[in-house]
């Protein structure tokens, strides 16, 4: 078991644990529409790899906005959101403009039934950079609970049934770093997880977060950015051919 050390006190989440996990199966090809939608060809699903590669995520939902920094100042992230029959991707690169810290997180959360209220169930993906680089881990999954005012891991307890449904990799170079996630569609999980299945199209909440926390390494003190904010989502919408989002 990896536990990947985070402080982000917007979420109220002190550690990521994960267990080991098999990275090496394949999956199905997506499919995006050109020149209208009885015209498609076929797109490879993303490497899970921390590198984003030309053409990689053609098709895909694409969000920008900018971090704060903790030395100040801000800088442009942009996030990418597609999916094949089986997995929904996401990736997020930006330049931290000085070396990452293990206790930095970009973070995921889903307001599944895209009603724009933290609600029980509601599911979370987090990940920070890991030594080495480059290498696939389970991710942190979680979701909200107690009337959707606190979240915890779907590991935790084990009683509750829980399962962990999300590989991440973290890549860096000089100071600029990828974070791609992989998460299951529609997992067997469902009290923890969103359940897409994009037939027909299905539309859900999503707000990306990146904390990034100030020198020294362990000072415990962040930088929280939010899009669009702490409090609202942006809507993604999964069909069977494309991925699209939409941000207020």
């Amino acid at each position: 078991m990896q536990r990947l050390l985070l402080a982000v006190l917007a979420f109220g989440i002190a550690s990521l644990a994960s267990a080991c996990s098999d990275a090496s199966e394949s999956t199905p090809p997506n499919r995006i529409a050109l020149n209208g939608p009885n015209f498609t060809r076929p797109v490879p699903s993303p490497s899970l790899d921390g590198v984003i590669g030309a053409g990689e995520y053609d098709g895909a939902a694409t969000v920008t906005f900018n971090a704060d920094l903790p030395s100040g100042g801000t800088t442009p992230v942009t996030v990418y959101i597609t999916h094949d029959k089986t997995y929904m991707y996401l990736a997020a690169t930006f330049d931290r403009g000085s070396p990452f810290h293990l206790n930095d997180v970009v973070g995921f959360e889903f307001d599944n039934d895209n009603d724009g209220i933290r609600e029980d169930g509601d599911d979370i993906v987090l990940a920070g950079p890991t030594d080495p680089a480059f290498v696939v881990h389970p991710g942190g999954d979680y979701y909200r609970f107690s009337n959707g005012t606190a979240n915890q891991s779907d590991e935790f307890p084990i009683s509750d049934g829980g399962t962990i449904d999300v590989l991440s990799v973290f890549g860096v170079s000089g100071t600029t770093g990828v974070f791609e996630f992989r998460h299951d569609l529609n997992s067997a999980d469902d009290a923890h997880d969103f359940s897409i299945d994009p037939t027909p199209p299905q539309t859900v909440g999503v707000q990306i977060s990146v904390s990034l926390e100030a020198d020294p390494v362990g000072s415990n003190t962040y930088t929280h950015s939010f899009k669009p904010s702490f409090t609202t989502y942006c809507q993604l919408t999964i069909s069977k051919k494309a991925t699209s989002v939409t941000c207020p």
